[in-house]
């Protein structure tokens, strides 16, 4: 293990604890971390534009993993620098499957949203908090057709399924990776289903921050709770479950933090990278 130069964490029940806020214990180790200059990377399975204000504002962050590693985001050019999209093609092969499930689905296009209306309309029957439903609700566009949508684009970032049947969900997350083997599918929260290109992960996107800014893995860090976090865990020099982790995401860790009502992400920073409390 190097010196830790670059620190990437998840952001729903990670950095943001269950009321979506960062504390000010972590805000305060984040500004300690950056002025210690560690690149501090969010990575996320949202897409820009649904990143809360309390992410996006951060003065330090320089590159954002979003969509699971789908985009790469360069907050200071405002330029999305690396792209791993589904083939059109396949994504409406996808949703014509989708079709047959008892279940609601989305995809996003180039940082935009899409749902068919009837979905839209039903939104609140399939979220489970308050959050969950201004994110889905406001942030997707309501279509009469997504599959023309779908069809007219030259790729989807991302495409996800809901559902509030646990033994459903359990089923797709096994059965999906078979007929789509190109395509991986994780989750973050217990009633969804998140789909990229096999290329589109957070552990890849990692690689790309780290190898664009001339940083070795070995001098990463890397914070997550759920299924979409663990290639990222597993690819960073240091990859931390935190403390209300899903048991796989464990299992695959270096070290487990606190949870992230008790400022685990910043438990983690302190315990790992040295100076933060030297003040």
């Amino acid at each position: 293990m190097g010196e830790i130069k670059l620190i990437a964490f998840d952001l729903d029940d990670t950095i943001l604890n269950t009321k979506k806020k960062l504390s000010p214990e972590t805000l305060r180790v984040l500004y300690r971390a950056a002025e210690l200059g560690i690149e501090i990377v969010p990575s996320t399975g949202r897409f820009r534009g649904a990143v809360t204000d309390e992410i996006k504002n951060l003065p330090f962050v320089r590159y954002a993993v979003t969509l699971n590693g789908a985009a790469i985001f360069d907050v200071k050019s405002q330029k999305t620098i690396a792209r791993f999209e589904i083939p059109s093609e396949r994504a409406e092969t996808m949703a014509r499957v989708f079709d047959e499930l008892p279940v609601i689905y989305d995809s996003i296009i180039d940082g935009q949203g899409y749902m068919n209306r009837e979905f839209h309309e039903r939104v609140k029957d399939i979220t489970i908090g308050e959050w969950q439903y201004k994110i889905i609700y406001g942030l997707r566009k309501p279509v009469e057709n997504l599959h023309e949508i779908i069809n007219q684009s030259s790729g989807v970032q991302k495409m996800q399924i809901y559902t509030k049947d646990r033994d459903l969900r359990a089923n797709l997350l096994a059965a999906l990776p078979v007929v789509f083997p190109n395509s991986l599918f994780t989750s973050s929260v217990p009633n969804n289903i998140e789909i990229n290109d096999l290329k589109a992960n957070k552990g890849d996107g990692l690689r790309f921050v780290a190898s664009h800014i001339g940083i070795e893995m070995s001098e990463s860090m890397a914070f997550g709770d759920g299924l979409n976090d663990i290639s990222m865990i597993k690819a960073a020099g240091i990859g931390v479950a935190m403390g209300n982790a899903v048991r796989e995401v464990k299992d695959v860790a270096d070290h487990v933090t606190g949870t992230c009502d008790e400022d685990g992400v910043a438990e983690g920073i302190k315990t790992f990278c040295v100076g933060i409390d030297d003040k």
